[in-house]
């Protein structure tokens, strides 16, 4: 953990005895599910199989899970965002926080052994004398990506398993500034005869702060095989490396209403690596389909070629335009799925070839990075985040304040809001929902509501809004809190929208510019401005000037003018009036959303007021 990350991550608490209360209370990254510690399972209990594995040994994480067939985890976790430019699709990250999402230690200073990744056992008793010194084991590595950067006295551990059923440790990784966060490095070793037995395993482990989410290692592309040699670091193999990028960013997705022929366009973004040193032309297809049938609304691109051709060891961000292809879209909710796939000639790993004649080995596929999917759901809510937290993120402080900003493709009605808690054990939590037209501004709205005690940790916890906001171009979703406890929200790094993340500790806001990602706070908008069963305002009444400074007029012909504040009660405003209408004076209440309710003839009419 870096300096910086010490300063970013507010390990301040460290020090508590010695500052005052308001040093701090800050906005700090989180784990994701406290509930209990995970004890490391002992060398005894370590899982073992009927029949061993075989080699090769080959997985890249781009399925986005951990194969019970090839691996045991001990709080290991994959992830599709948390590495950064990865030699393919998906990564396993190691930390200090376990299984649980729990840290291994409550003492904020102790160190040791926290995450490991073991593979399953492996056979190596059919290796021949002649194979035994071609046993290479290769893999990629790199040192906090967008977790937290490891320190110097912190290490990532490969080690192997003997016959005696030891660990023994073949190589270390320190940590350290002089590791660069953004960039993977391949290492490749032998596995000695003296480990070539029937059970043989290789494990990695992190060492490093047990308090939490902090000394973050990432693993990718591991390779075990016999043939190899010390420069044997290229595979025939090019991938894709992250999931297709939302058509709609800086959004994950948008209300479906949303969905105006040419209003909404964009494109769909990927990146590939070529790891081959060898130049390979290619090419892309990109599809969006309505999930559920399956139905093909867009096709922009079709085994287009990527041009210029791909270099060896070339990494390229490359594009699919949208513009104009989004007509076809039905106007009810649904789930969007985008599809890349990269054309490049992967096949099965080539064990062999004897004159005209290959050998395969089936069980290494390299078209299983050739292809990424995001499903994107459009209902009624605008999010930044893809519905999957990697870590949390909250503020500790009473009375403290967390804001998320939004910008409205059009005018909407607020509706609800959803957030995703990830502390089971803060189920029955009050909170004070509120929105904003401008920080600078009262709140639009406040509200009170409890997280509810059955909320799915991995899921969202809905809050209906009780009164009528209507939110136009930017605004701010959030919510203060009534505990000096972390409250931990869902933090997605899939993309990162920090510098939209407001923050009210110490009585003025402050704009995030230390935790990375998207906070998962996501507004619920109606197109309809005014609530089923509510009259619109009649053209021949008008009420000026809104937003108000001292004075509101309504002029037409109206009756029985009620104003109620943004809490639904209803509040008594000076009022002089004639036929032609009446004059309401605002100078003696708080800054805010109001609600005017008057009738007129038959109709009863409510609008909207902000006082400022």
């Amino acid at each position: 953990m870096t300096a910086h990350g010490i300063l970013g991550f507010c390990c301040l608490f460290l020090l508590g005895l010695a500052l005052p209360p308001e040093v701090l209370a800050q906005f700090r990254q989180l784990p994701l599910v406290p509930n209990h510690p995970q004890e490391m399972p002992t060398k005894e209990a370590l899982r073992t199989q009927e029949i061993p594995l075989s080699l090769p040994f080959w997985d890249d994480f781009s399925s986005g899970i951990l194969s019970e067939e090839k691996w045991e985890t001990q709080g290991a976790f994959p992830s599709y965002s948390i590495g950064i430019q990865p030699p393919s699709l998906g990564v396993v990250y190691l930390d200090g926080v376990d299984a649980s999402g729990n840290p291994y230690s409550r003492n904020a200073l102790e160190n040791g052994e926290g995450d490991a990744l073991l593979s399953l056992p492996i056979d190596l008793t059919g290796i021949s004398a002649a194979e035994e010194g071609s046993l290479y084991l290769s893999f990629f590595w790199q040192a906090g990506g967008r977790g937290e950067q490891p320190d110097a006295q912190d290490a990532l551990v490969l080690s192997f398993l003997d016959e005696q059923g030891n660990w023994v440790p073949v190589w270390t990784q320190s940590g350290g500034d002089e590791n660069s966060p953004e960039e993977f490095q391949q290492e490749i070793l032998p596995v000695p005869p003296a480990y070539q037995h029937a059970n043989f395993r290789f494990k990695f482990g992190q060492t490093g702060r047990l308090s939490g989410p902090f000394d973050t290692w990432v693993v990718d592309y591991v390779f075990l095989n016999k043939g190899r040699s010390a420069q044997d670091l290229f595979r025939s193999d090019r991938a894709l490396t992250r999931l297709p990028g939302s058509p709609f960013a800086p959004y994950h997705a948008i209300p479906h209403f949303e969905f105006a022929g040419d209003q909404v366009s964009g494109r769909v973004e990927s990146q590939f690596y070529n790891l081959t040193n060898r130049f390979r032309a290619m090419q892309f297809t990109v599809e969006l389909r309505e999930l559920s049938s399956g139905r093909l609304i867009a096709q922009p691109d079709l085994n287009s070629p990527i041009n210029p051709v791909p270099q060896a060891l070339e990494r390229r961000d490359f594009f699919s335009s949208l513009s104009g292809e989004l007509e076809l879209l039905t106007d009810s909710p649904f789930d969007l799925q985008v599809q890349v796939q990269l054309s490049a000639g992967d096949g099965f790993l080539v064990e062999s070839v004897t004159g005209e004649d290959t050998l395969f080995q089936e069980s290494v596929d390299f078209r299983r990075n050739d292809t990424a999917r995001m499903v994107i759901p459009f209902r009624d809510f605008y999010a930044y985040d893809d519905g999957s937290a990697d870590y949390a993120a909250g503020i500790n402080q009473r009375g403290g304040m967390l804001a998320v900003q939004y910008r409205a493709l059009n005018p909407g009605r607020l509706t609800g809001i959803s957030m995703k808690f990830t502390n089971a054990l803060q189920r029955g939590n009050g909170i004070e929902l509120m929105v904003w037209d401008s920080l600078e501004n009262e709140p639009l709205l406040r509200q009170e509501v409890v997280i509810p005690p059955d909320t799915d940790p991995a899921g969202f916890a809905y809050f209906s809004i009780d009164t009528t906001v209507v939110v136009r171009d930017t605004f701010y979703v959030g919510f203060t809190q009534f505990s000096n406890d972390y409250l931990h929200l869902g933090l997605d790094k899939s993309s990162d929208t920090g510098e939209r993340i407001f923050y009210n500790v110490l009585g003025a806001w402050q704009q995030n510019e230390q935790v990375r990602g998207n906070l998962m706070i996501r507004p619920h908008l109606s197109p309809e401005l005014l609530p089923e069963g509510a009259e619109p305002a009649n053209p021949d009444v008008r009420l000026y000037p809104n937003p108000v400074t001292e004075r509101l007029w309504i002029r037409g012909e109206v009756q029985d003018v009620v104003v109620y504040d943004f809490q639904g009660r209803q509040i008594k405003i000076p009022q002089e009036g004639d036929k032609n209408g009446k004059m309401l004076t605002f100078t003696a209440v708080q800054k805010g959303l109001y609600l005017i309710k008057y009738t007129q003839g038959n109709r009863v009419v409510t609008e909207r007021i902000i006082v400022k």
